[in-house]
């Protein structure tokens, strides 16, 4: 209430928090003197029977056999000593021991302010709290938090000045409820005259004095009322601290004839027995009170209230301008934290617990006029009125059997409840009898029923009637088809995208292309075009490809293909880099992330075996190329000497038969992981609304008529690749080295030889059968990635990790091939890889940002430049020989156009031999620092001249070393040489 003294300074909370260290262990043995409370203060009010008390708390028992109610800790309550608050804390008292629980209702004392008791839980219910004037009721509430603010008590706190009801009836003319009867001396007639009636006097002194603005010997007097002959009247009031300066400054701001006589404690006897007296006395009060409740009074009504003026009397209680109404208090009821732990079923009660203002005259007006106590007055009121207080009155907790959808079936002290689904948990069971279940992986669940997709994830709308009891999410096959924005509600895909895991476009005639709807021609687009003629190129290309280069190609795109297989699922990673996804496309042979429209107007188990068709296309170039040109040899099309000038000086003497079959081998090293790949897809199958189907396209069921054909094709090339080729080059490898047939020796071999010298020749002679194991470990890699792409992500990180590791690590340590260069390059795309699935890690931890997409985007490349580096260093060394040549003839040409003498020419010449002779010696000191075992082995292409692998039957190029005419001889395959 405004007349509290609020608790004033931090040093005395700590001192009462010191004095009541021992509190709560039973309010029998807190130190209640500390907090400024009576030293014995339990005020209990007697029992009070309730005749018909059907509620049940009062009967809920434990296991062992004892009441649930009875058995716990008594409930204190706060009351403060007036009318009002008395009331309310044994309506409380009497309320909970309908419903079984002990009470404790403790009293406060002299000099108390409302705080300490909240930071050492000595309380559990204060029930009367004025906020208006506590001054440390924001402290509490709101910044320490030791108080929980339960709402509402019900009934208000009004402060105002009263006259006698009859006065006001008698004389209607005069409106003695409205302030201006004030400023009409007729009516200021009415009431006694200042200082008409005795001095109230406390042991023969004044109730206040010395402070002109508020109160000099016991009275108020403002500056009109000092003018001799003023005719002023008198309020009676109790004391200073009540509404302190609050209607002295009323009095100032209007001007009012009235003086103010302060009469303490004992003002509302005083006030009283003059009413019953009939005098005509002006007195200050307040509601909820005793006084006003049982005595026929009227309030006067002033300006409404102007809450800025009581804003400034806060600030300045001296001089405030203040010309309006006493605001209307709102009166609240706070617990502590301990109450709300210790007690949480009494919550409800709690907040729902309401007394209003009609409900507190009752029992404040049967005080008096049937002189009740206030303990008689509370237990009167509650019996007859169960209808108003019943409903606060919680259902006593029963053990639930099942719960309904959004909620869990909790254990709350010995019953079991059902609660709603808190933030992190669900439930959609209609008959839940467990506690909601978390929230699953990849979704989101704020709470209740509702669940929500995260990004990259699609799930079916939530329709209950169906059955469906938990969420069935899918991890769709393109990231940005789905939910995008971090979380949305089930069957959400991105604009443009619809269907089951949103792999279908919104408008018919486009089709999913590279994560894009595009409109698409039935010709096709630009890039089915760009890429059979890409593929054609590549196949060319790889045929002119110097055999000792094939390692670099072969560990390349092993590379890229693992690089893009760790990125390809990372929400907004680094294949959101455009020319970067594009190019480890293109490495992989995926066409679907390589082009930038609708390559054909095809999806579902159509696109799916599209994935075959780059890979094979390449290798279907080749075979088409080699029966080519043996079709134009055979029919004089062709001639050696035209072959001849199409011919690098590398491949004289070489083949159509090995050429296109070295190329093909060399395909054959990269191609196993996209057909690998694309046959897994074909065949990964999950159940989606009660349907097997495809997981990349979900509208075909698994092996159903239009699936079969594409799952026995994709059968039957995981059985070639995975077994049969590498078997075969197995048994290969394995008769010839039984036969002493592995031979890396450069003449006297069979053109059969020379052909199978190709499957081994690359590497080492002790590690000659490599080449099916890397098939195996390709095949491996891409069934890990592709399987597992759909599995717990802890899982299938970690199964990368260890997998890739032990991969990296074989490689590092591990070198199989012959080239040093190649060992070199081993190790480097080694470590990339490596550096590449720190990087997935990284990011996935703290985000993608522009900074790492940079550094990936330039880390990924690093082995292929410090690879050309060292090929480049390497050849200069190499071909030092050739150069020094070239450089020599051209030094010849120069002097011989020149118009120097012969001895100049001479001397020329001379010079020439001693730039050649420098040359070679710089050549042999630059052998002796390049370690002997990179000089043998980048030597290789001299050797291939040479090598066994040289002279395979078909087209052959012969050099003119090799033919007494110069171009290329066309030679037969012998029956001899097959």
């Amino acid at each position: 209430m405004i007349w509290k003294k609020p608790f004033s300074s931090a040093h005395s909370l700590l001192l009462a928090l010191l004095l009541a260290a021992n509190v709560f262990a039973d309010p029998y043995s807190t130190n209640w003197t500390a907090l400024k409370y009576l030293p014995s203060p339990k005020v209990n009010g007697p029992p009070c029977h309730i005749s018909n008390n059907t509620f049940g708390w009062n009967t809920i028992k434990l296991a062992d056999g004892s009441l649930y109610t009875a058995s716990k800790r008594p409930i204190v309550i706060t009351t403060e000593g007036w009318d009002s608050y008395f009331l309310n804390a044994y309506v409380a008292q009497y309320l909970l021991e309908v419903m079984g629980y002990q009470t404790y209702v403790a009293q406060t004392g002299g000099g108390y302010s409302i705080g300490p008791e909240f930071y050492v839980n000595a309380i559990d219910l204060f029930l009367e709290a004025w906020p208006e004037d506590t001054a440390n009721y924001e402290q509490l509430t709101q910044v320490d938090r030791v108080a929980v603010d339960m709402g509402a008590a019900g009934y208000s706190g009004v402060i105002g000045l009263y006259v006698p009801t009859p006065l006001v009836e008698k004389y209607p003319a005069f409106g003695l409820d409205f302030w201006r009867f004030l400023l009409n001396p007729e009516a200021r007639a009415l009431f006694p005259a200042s200082g008409s009636t005795p001095p109230y006097l406390v042991d023969g002194k004044p109730q206040c004095d010395g402070d002109p603005k508020q109160c000099v010997n016991g009275y108020y007097t403002p500056a009109q009322c000092k003018v001799p002959g003023a005719k002023c009247i008198e309020l009676w009031a109790y004391d200073p601290a009540y509404s302190p300066s609050n209607f002295q400054r009323i009095i100032d701001s209007l001007g009012l004839m009235v003086t103010i006589k302060f009469i303490g404690w004992s003002a509302d006897k005083a006030m009283t027995a003059a009413l019953n007296a009939g005098q005509n006395v002006f007195v200050y009060n307040w509601a909820p009170t005793a006084f006003v409740a049982a005595n026929n009074i009227t309030r006067v009504l002033f300006p409404a209230t102007d809450h800025q003026q009581y804003v400034n009397l806060a600030k300045d209680r001296a001089n405030a301008y203040v010309t309006t109404d006493v605001p209307t208090i709102i009166i609240h009821k706070l617990a502590t934290q301990k109450f709300l732990t210790d007690f949480p079923e009494l919550q409800s009660f709690a907040n729902k617990y309401q007394i209003l203002d009609a409900h507190m005259n009752q029992m404040l007006k049967s005080t008096v006029e049937k002189n009740l106590n206030y303990s008689q007055a509370a237990c009167q009121w509650i019996q007859e009125n169960e209808d108003i207080w019943s409903p606060w009155i919680p259902t006593p907790p029963k053990s639930v059997v099942s719960c309904g959808i959004g909620q869990g079936r909790y254990l709350s002290g010995f019953v079991y409840s059902c609660i709603g689904c808190p933030s992190g948990t669900y439930n959609w069971n209609p008959q839940n009898t467990d506690e909601c279940l978390p929230c699953p992986d990849k979704l989101s669940c704020p709470g209740g029923s509702v669940v929500l997709v995260t990004n990259g994830i699609w799930m079916p709308s939530q329709d209950f009637h169906q059955g469906i009891v938990a969420p069935e999410p899918y991890v769709c096959p393109m990231f940005t088809t789905c939910c995008h924005n971090g979380t949305c509600p089930a069957g959400t895909c991105s604009p443009l995208f619809k269907g089951i895991t949103c792999t279908d476009c919104s408008e018919p005639d486009h089709y999913l292309w590279n994560a894009q709807c595009n409109k698409c021609s039935p010709a096709g687009g630009a890039s089915f075009y760009l890429i059979l003629f890409g593929a054609f190129l590549g196949a060319v290309l790889l045929l002119y490809l110097p055999f000792e280069e094939a390692p670099t190609v072969e560990i390349l795109f092993f590379y890229f293909q693992v690089t893009y297989y760790i990125f390809q699922d990372q929400p907004d990673g680094v294949l959101t880099i455009p020319g970067l996804s594009t190019f480890l496309a293109i490495a992989s042979l995926n066409i679907d992330g390589m082009v930038a429209d609708c390559t054909l107007p095809i999806k579902g188990v159509a696109k799916m075996n599209f994935r075959f068709f780059l890979p094979l296309l390449i290798q279907v170039y080749i075979i088409l190329i080699y029966f080519g040109m043996r079709f134009m040899n055979a029919s004089g099309l062709l001639s050696g000497e035209l072959a001849g000038k199409f011919t690098p000086y590398y491949m004289k003497g070489q083949s159509s038969t090995l050429i296109c079959f070295r190329a093909a081998i060399v395909v054959l090293t990269f191609i196993i992981m996209p057909l690998i790949d694309a046959s897994l897809i074909l065949l990964q199958c999950v159940d989606i609304l009660g349907k097997h189907v495809l997981v990349s396209a979900p509208e075909v069921e698994c092996f159903s008529s239009e699936h079969a054909p594409a799952a026995a094709l994709a059968i039957i090339i995981l059985i070639v690749f995975l077994g049969f080729v590498p078997l075969l080059i197995a048994y290969i490898l394995k008769k010839l080295h039984k036969g002493g047939n592995i031979k890396y020796e450069e003449d006297g071999i069979t053109n059969i030889e020379r052909l199978f010298q190709c499957l081994y020749i690359v590497f080492k002679p002790e590690m000659y059968y490599m080449m099916p194991i890397t098939m195996l470990e390709k095949g491996v890699t891409s069934i890990l990635f592709t399987m597992l792409v759909r599995l717990n992500e802890m899982v299938r990180i970690n199964v990368y990790i260890i997998f890739l590791g032990f991969l990296c690590a074989t490689r590092i340590y591990w070198q199989p091939y012959h080239n040093a260069l190649e060992a070199y390059l081993n190790r480097e795309i080694s470590l990339g890889i490596l550096v590449m699935i720190a990087f997935r890690q990284y990011t996935d931890h703290y985000g993608v940002t522009n900074a790492s997409l940079a550094q990936v985007g330039v880390i990924v490349f690093l082995p292929v430049v410090f690879h050309l580096i060292r090929w480049f260093r390497s050849n200069v060394e190499k071909h030092q020989d050739k150069i020094a040549s070239v450089l020599a003839s051209a030094n010849i040409t120069t002097t011989k156009t020149s118009s120097h003498s012969i001895k100049s020419q001479n001397g020329s010449t001379n010079s020439l031999s001693s730039k050649t002779n420098s040359m070679q010696k710089k050549r042999n000191s630059i052998e002796k620092i390049v370690p002997q075992r990179i000089v043998r082995t980048t030597s290789m292409l001299d050797r291939e001249k040479k090598t066994a692998c040289s002279q395979p039957p078909g087209l052959a190029v012969n050099t003119p070393a090799n033919q007494a005419s110069s171009g290329i001889a066309l030679s037969k395959v012998t029956e001899k040489d097959q």
